[in-house]
């Protein structure tokens, strides 16, 4: 495996699993493939030296985050986590609530990087940042960014600053945005 030259806590392989269908019953995937091939799934990702996995709150309405939670088990400390909050109403106060549900099915007491899943076309990017930031500075979350749907662009991971260190711009924002 190869991994991304970061200055992360921990290392990111430059694979990662995706687990979309982990709890999507439109897809046929009920709880006989989330106890079995799910866990399957995510214990051969490891062996392989996956460390990144990515999540969204949306999918299957939190169980595909519940699912991979119970497949890493112990291993959450030591993998690269990552979900995203879907921005029907990104105020602070709701992200901060969202993160937090989305950490809590994880059963993970950080998300290593927490993402927007898709621009909201009715929310400027600023409200939706603001959000972001308020939920880093209670430090449940070690990244910020706003994930970046295929066709759109270009993803970058951005270092979650310390409460009160740059308020630019940039500060979770993707190019362009």
């Amino acid at each position: 495996m190869r991994y991304l030259d970061m200055d992360t806590a921990k290392k990111v392989s430059k694979i990662g699993l995706g687990t979309w269908q982990f709890g999507s019953r439109e897809w046929g995937y009920g709880d006989s493939y989330a106890g079995t091939e799910a866990k399957a799934i995510v214990r051969r990702a490891l062996e392989l030296g996956v460390t990144l996995f990515d999540t969204a709150e949306i999918y299957g309405f939190g169980r595909s985050e519940r699912i991979l939670g119970e497949a890493l088990g112990g291993d959450l400390e030591s993998i690269f986590l990552a979900t995203k909050i879907l921005p029907v109403m990104p105020v602070a106060p709701v992200v901060e609530q969202r993160a937090v549900a989305s950490a809590s099915r994880l059963g993970a007491r950080k998300l290593d990087l927490y993402q927007v899943h898709q621009p909201n076309p009715a929310v400027r990017d600023g409200t939706i940042m603001r959000g972001m930031r308020a939920r880093a500075a209670v430090r449940p979350v070690r990244r910020l960014q706003p994930a970046v749907e295929p066709g759109q662009g270009q993803q970058r991971v951005v270092p979650a600053r310390e409460p009160g260190e740059g308020h630019g711009p940039d500060r979770g924002a993707a190019p362009g945005r």
